[in-house]
């Protein structure tokens, strides 16, 4: 029988791993928070409409280790570029792992996170020297086993001028029995660098799905993410760009289209701590047969972020009469020379459009299809790697025909 998640499973995966001593005691310590912390209050804005508080761990059985190890060029690995799992980390390159896991992302935020920090596994370091250009997309697959669990970590730190894009997979095939992913994502990009991350969710319906990405630019750099999400019954994504350096720059595009029951929850933050800084942000969604969706948004601009350019839009195509969707722009801005804007829509297919295509010989389903690729175009549009485009419009066509699974290829 598998291990549940329990404090005794912790020291096991960690002497699986061959984790060092202050490793092991951090996940000890995390799991001991776990413990103690309650769940997150649906009363608070974070949490609004996303009530996890009778959320069932014990359904879920202990991590089992199924990535396939990180592929790095050898002629990249020359460059010293890293690319590897925490375990060949900790032995490797403990300084570097010890400086930049968990740092960004404070294990005690709530208590997935806590949960997150006890069973990390199918963990990756990625770091790029000072300007080194990683030019082909680096790729990670994400899988679970029914009724196990999955908690994978992503640090990604890039030098100065350094650049790179990573393509994180979350599937899975279809089966009965409950699973469960939580996932945690640290990004550090230095002075000019660009980094391109790009995680892409079509988990089986029996997977429940958390996510929290946190990106922090410096000066001048470029943090450009997208956010898909197409699979689980249950998903709740966090995505927040933390603009420390002037000049930095953050693109944060999301798509998501549920059908059936699904239920997709994201919350974003922008947030500007440094002047002349730009983000711009669009989130688009889709939803059929009874599913829905929340999206809530802020724009926060601390004191002293004079000259902060950032934008803000999430979008939702509904499909029919008993989907639903909820979405809440925020700003919170303390500083007086600013240009900051939101908005947000939730529309039905207009009829007319549909029967405007059809009367020109094109049947209903195509008919839609058309409508939905018009409408998911403009983030089609801005996707910089093309499998995962291509990967997308496959998906999203499978979504409309029939609301069938069908994992995103890349």
């Amino acid at each position: 029988m598998a291990d549940k998640l329990t404090r005794d499973a912790v020291e096991r995966l960690a002497e699986r791993l061959g984790e060092p001593g202050w490793l092991a005691e951090r996940r000890l310590e995390a799991f001991d928070l776990f413990s103690k912390m309650d769940p997150p209050d649906p009363r608070g804005e974070e949490w609004r409409y996303t009530d996890v508080r009778r959320f069932d761990f014990d359904r879920f059985g202990a991590p089992t280790l199924s990535m396939a190890p990180p592929v790095l060029p050898d002629e990249l690995a020359g460059k010293g570029v890293i690319f590897t799992d925490f375990a060949t980390a900790a032995r490797d390159y403990p300084e570097l792992l010890k400086e930049h896991f968990f740092t960004d992302v404070p294990v005690d935020e709530h208590k997935f996170t806590a949960l997150h920090g006890a069973f990390h596994s199918d963990d990756v370091l990625l770091y790029v020297p000072r300007g080194v250009e990683v030019e082909l997309p680096l790729e990670v697959a994400r899988r679970v086993v029914p009724g196990g669990s999955t908690f994978p970590h992503t640090s990604i730190v890039l030098e100065d001028t350094a650049s790179v894009t990573l393509v994180d997979s979350f599937s899975s095939e279809e089966f009965s029995d409950d699973a469960l992913c939580s996932s945690v994502v640290e990004i550090q990009a230095g002075r000019g660098a660009i980094v391109n991350y790009i995680s892409l969710q079509s988990w089986g319906r029996a997977v429940s799905h958390f996510q929290t990405q946190r990106f922090t630019g410096y000066r001048d750099s470029t943090v450009r993410s997208l956010a898909v999400n197409l699979g689980s019954s249950f998903a709740r994504t966090q995505v927040e760009s933390v603009l420390k350096g002037e000049g930095a720059f953050s693109e944060m595009l999301g798509l998501y289209f549920a059908d059936a029951d699904q239920h997709f929850a994201q919350r974003t933050l922008q947030y500007h701590d440094a002047p002349h800084a730009t983000s711009d942000l669009l989130y688009k969604g889709a939803l059929k047969e009874s599913s829905r969706s929340e999206y809530s948004g802020l724009i926060k601009v601390s004191r002293g972020a004079q000259g902060t350019d950032a934008y803000q839009a999430n979008r939702n195509l509904v499909l029919s009469d008993n989907a639903m969707a909820h979405s809440i722009p925020q700003l919170e801005i303390e500083a007086n020379e600013v240009r900051c804007t939101h908005g947000a829509t939730v529309a039905p297919v207009e009829e007319e459009h549909l029967f405007y295509l059809m009367s020109r010989g094109i049947d209903r389903v195509t008919a839609q299809k058309l409508v939905v690729f018009g409408f998911f175009g403009e983030v089609l549009d801005r996707i910089r790697v093309p499998g995962v485009r291509d990967g997308l419009s496959d998906a999203i066509s499978a979504k409309v025909e029939s609301g069938a699974h069908l994992e995103v290829a890349v």
